[in-house]
């Protein structure tokens, strides 16, 4: 998907089958990856419907957000390789 509004409505065309796990950047256009977790949130739990967060945001206030808006986990790029 390249935005949050497009994500929302494609998981909209089939409730019943989620995705298995949903990652999910905190910057994207039109939507913001916390007002979408908070959506999917309204609709499925995060036992159903895992959402982890990926962002170059890596303060925690930006991890606490993330962590109130749903998301199961909350990952900051970059990543380091182990």
């Amino acid at each position: 998907c390249m935005d949050g509004i497009e994500a929302l409505q494609m998981l909209e065309k089939n409730p019943a089958t989620p995705p298995d796990l949903i990652l999910l950047d905190v910057m994207m256009p039109q939507m913001s990856g916390f007002e979408v977790c908070q959506h999917i949130r309204e609709k499925w739990s995060r036992s159903v419907l895992p959402v982890i967060m990926v962002s170059a945001k890596s303060s925690s206030q930006n991890v606490v957000e993330g962590l109130e808006a749903g998301c199961n986990d909350y990952v900051a790029k970059p990543f380091n390789r182990i």
